[in-house]
């Protein structure tokens, strides 16, 4: 009978005995069942989606949509739905899904999630990309391991000949919060560190000019504010050292067309993490139906063929216990939608109260 109550409470329209319906799209198997373990599932029925979502009961029924459907048009038939719920700090482009629901992120601990696991990642990105064990492995595979070996492999010199991070140095623009926790790694790890900021003071390594880090570095790590734009733009580009590898945390800061043409000279490579648009832009994102060029997250379709880039979809501060916190945070905002409580993470409130909503029953 509560919950019947907290249902008339909130003005949601559900069939008389049933629960209502919370459709989650796009989920891991252990993401839905940290949703099903939680204190929501007392309150709510979860219903699974792939990027469609087949809804065999009443769409009256539904009143929340969490994760991110590929195709936002789906959710203008769900007449009763009253929030689209992120998972990730990214959320939904608002122009793209309907007026009437709240809209809400998961603010994920920003000390957590953005400090130290970014700067752990722009590490492991530059090892992967000095000592590229996945390509080794393959080599190492397809020559030791057949008929006749060794007779088909490299000569070790050469099979095993790689550079260590000790002889390399590692830019920093930006010399912040995560711009401090990328250096404390590489100085640890041996690396000559350079890094720029504004103001100082400055040291042997902390410095204030942009050309010479540009100039110097192996790799350049670039973690100024994402609200700044294109400071690594054509010029930026050029004044790097051949053979240097731009790591940007942040999409906002760099010019991606100048960085397409530079990377199709093969004068410098790239670990890309973030993304100007489509999918999996920071924070407003966009699939476009039914997954047209805006899906994509640059809309130059030989990006991703390039060998001196490696292109990824924004694992940098999503972790494992990133997704069980995210399932937490659902989780409590799908109880105070029930019980008529505040939310947490609103981005747009809904165009109409809640609470004066017209109450039907089916």
């Amino acid at each position: 009978m509560s919950w019947l109550y907290h249902v008339l409470a909130c003005g949601l329209v559900v069939s008389v005995g049933a629960k209502p319906v919370v459709l989650v799209y796009e989920m891991s198997a252990a993401y839905l069942s940290d949703l099903a373990n939680s204190a929501a599932s007392a309150k709510v029925e979860f219903r699974a989606c792939e990027t469609h979502c087949a809804i065999s009961t009443d769409r009256k029924d539904v009143i929340a949509a969490v994760g991110m459907p590929r195709n936002f048009t789906s959710l203008y038939d769900l007449p009763n739905l009253k929030l689209i719920q992120s998972t990730t700090y990214m959320y939904p482009r608002l122009s793209s899904v309907p007026a009437r629901p709240i809209v809400a992120k998961y603010d994920a601990p920003w000390r957590i999630y953005g400090v130290e696991p970014i700067a752990e990642f722009v590490v492991a990105a530059a090892f992967q990309w000095t000592y590229k064990l996945a390509e080794v492995s393959s080599r190492f595979r397809a020559c030791a391991f057949g008929s006749g070996a060794p007779g088909g492999c490299a000569p070790d010199s050469a099979l095993t000949a790689h550079p260590t991070l000790m002889s390399k140095t590692m830019g920093i623009l930006g010399y912040g919060t995560i711009g401090e926790a990328v250096g404390r790694r590489a100085f640890a790890l041996g690396m000559r560190v350079l890094a720029t900021r504004r103001h100082g003071p400055f040291s042997s390594w902390l410095i204030d000019d942009n050309d010479k880090l540009l100039a110097e570095s192996d790799f350049v790590a670039v973690t100024v504010p994402g609200s700044v734009f294109h400071v690594i733009n054509r010029t930026a580009l050029a004044l790097m050292k051949p053979g240097a590898v731009l790591i940007p945390i942040s999409s906002n800061p760099v010019d991606f067309d100048a960085l397409y043409q530079a990377l199709l000279t093969r004068r410098i490579g790239a670990v890309l993490d973030v993304w100007p648009q489509g999918c999996w832009h920071y924070p407003d994102s966009f699939c476009g139906p039914p997954y047209g060029p805006e899906a994509q997250p640059y809309l130059q379709p030989r990006l991703a063929e390039l060998d001196n880039v490696l292109v990824l979809p924004g694992l940098a501060m999503r972790d494992s216990r990133f997704w069980s916190n995210s399932a937490v945070w659902v989780s409590d905002n799908l109880v105070a939608l029930m019980d008529g409580m505040p939310l947490k993470g609103v981005v747009r409130n809904a165009s109409v109260d809640l609470e004066q909503t017209e109450m039907q029953f089916v």
